[in-house]
């Protein structure tokens, strides 16, 4: 069995891959003990993310896995089927602009070991210069968590603090651990990441902070985030709305309830308002009513919600004054303006 499995969606890839590869061939942790995935997401530039990510699996036959997808299934589809391909004891995800430190994959899986950890957690740094050499920076504040009791699980799953996130590329994870409890990304929507991220916290035991720098993120103009998602604007509430169903199934929606109603109002509506307006987008009225209904008949009490109330945070508390504000033509524009002060 090798170390690790790492997963890279592929779409339109080849002006960045070459990078992301290089750094991971030259993994310290050493290529016999790695494997590769390369899921090529029905690129639309006539073959050559295929053809480029065909001749890495040439190169590498012992290392590198080629996938095809017919159909574009988004980063959370891929990143699915490329976990189904995986072998490894741990998986660590990629994007195909973006690269691991070449120290990365070694750290990660020492610690795991150290530790007996299903989560390694670390950091990352933003670039705008693809061509930058990003040294390793360590920094002294590692965490190790051991979850055994439900109230260190609330108090877990409400972390998000820089140091913890729901981000997929900086969690080095398990691979029994994500098979066993069946996690997988939402698919053929953008801002997937929560509906894999969110339940690994409530399954995971032993999650060590690894307080180092080892992903790079490339902030391209044309990534999904950040290009022109106009028609994927309420993909986020949809991605909350099927991770709120999916834990109801697994029967850990009322377990957890006050914490999810809490993620939901501020990562579900509030994030998800805040984004769009950010992004120079107006809300309408009927979005506006779709999305009160969305949260009313999922959380019925949400404005009594103790994390809520607690907190004061003021764009928490405008997502609570939005649940009572009677929508209409005229209120809409006023709404739009007094929310877009605030993001």
């Amino acid at each position: 069995m090798k170390a690790v499995s790492v997963v890279i969606p592929c779409y339109n890839a080849t002006k960045f891959l070459d990078k992301c590869i290089k750094q991971l061939v030259h993994q310290t942790i050493g290529i016999e003990n790695m494997e590769i995935i390369l899921v090529d997401d029905a690129s639309t530039d006539n073959g050559a993310t295929w053809n480029l990510i065909s001749d890495y699996e040439r190169q590498f036959p012992d290392t590198i896995i080629a996938v095809s997808l017919e159909q574009n299934m988004r980063q959370g589809g891929a990143r699915n089927v490329g976990v189904s391909y995986a072998s490894g004891e741990y998986i660590q995800f990629c994007d195909a602009d973006d690269w691991l430190l070449e120290e990365a994959l070694e750290h990660c899986y020492r610690a795991a070991k150290e530790y007996d950890a299903d989560v390694v957690e670390f950091l990352n740094t933003d670039v705008d210069n693809h061509d930058i050499v990003v040294e390793l920076v360590k920094g002294s504040r590692n965490e190790f968590i051991v979850l055994e009791t439900e109230e260190q699980r609330k108090e877990f799953l409400l972390r998000m603090d820089g140091r913890l996130t729901l981000g997929s590329q900086r969690k080095f994870c398990r691979l029994s651990m994500v098979r066993e409890n069946h996690l997988a990304f939402a698919e053929h929507l953008i801002f997937e990441e929560p509906s894999f991220m969110l339940p690994l916290r409530l399954y995971e035991k032993r999650h060590y902070f690894l307080d180092e720098v080892l992903y790079v993120n490339y902030l391209s103009q044309g990534s999904t985030v950040r290009g022109d998602w106009g028609v994927h604007k309420w993909d986020n509430p949809q991605v909350w709305m099927h991770l709120m169903d999916d834990l109801e199934s697994r029967g850990l929606f009322k377990k957890y309830y006050s914490e999810l109603e809490y993620l939901f109002m501020r990562w579900g509506l509030g994030l998800s308002i805040r984004m769009t307006l950010q992004k120079g987008y107006v809300i309408t009225k009927q979005e506006l009513l779709i999305l009160i209904h969305m949260v009313l008949r999922m959380f019925p009490d949400v404005r009594k919600n103790k994390y809520l109330t607690k907190k004061k945070d003021l764009w928490d508390s405008l997502m609570l004054k939005l649940l009572d504000v009677e929508i209409t033509d005229e209120s809409v524009s006023v709404i739009n303006d007094i929310l877009y002060k605030y993001v």
